[in-house]
């Protein structure tokens, strides 16, 4: 059963708060140059991936996810709070340490969305790997691609949308 409380609800934003502060660090705050960039790489992951959860979910590769939590997860952590952290770390760190960073901040999300909300409680990653650890690692650690798939598409991106800075 899926708890999703307004207490509960506040207490996912304070993660996503605390962890933006965390990611600030790195990149404190959009250049006016990159807003573009920011709000189109955002925007594409957020609409993809909020669709693509419930598409997975249909599918069996995923459990439900309501979708005040879908929301939150997709639109606040993976278009806002992602992004930013893409921007901060795409120039300054190889892709591995991307890997590792995105697929760490997205495995402390996951599980507390998990403990909060009961969600991403399926017992298998893509039918393969059995448990809900697995699952949870599994989605984490494809939430690592997020940097190259990024860096690719905005090269393919920056060839067609003017204004976006590509590198």
């Amino acid at each position: 059963m899926y708890t999703l409380s307004p207490a509960r609800v506040l207490a996912l934003l304070a993660l996503y708060a605390a962890l933006l502060v965390v990611i600030w660090l790195l990149k404190p705050g959009v250049e006016t140059a990159e807003r573009k960039t920011f709000l189109v790489v955002g925007g594409l992951w957020a609409a993809t991936v909020f669709v693509g959860n419930y598409l997975l979910y249909l599918a069996g590769l995923m459990s439900f996810l309501p979708w005040l939590a879908n929301f939150l997860h997709t639109f606040l952590w993976i278009g806002g709070c992602l992004t930013l952290l893409y921007l901060g770390v795409r120039e300054e760190h190889s892709l591995v340490v991307q890997f590792v960073a995105f697929a760490t901040f997205s495995l402390v999300v996951k599980y507390a969305e998990r403990l909060l909300f009961g969600t991403w409680e399926l017992d298998h990653f893509l039918h393969v790997f059995r448990g809900n650890f697995a699952y949870v690692l599994g989605w984490s650690l494809a939430d690592g691609l997020y940097p190259p798939i990024t860096l690719y598409g905005l090269r393919f991106l920056g060839r067609r949308v003017p204004g976006l800075v590509v590198l």
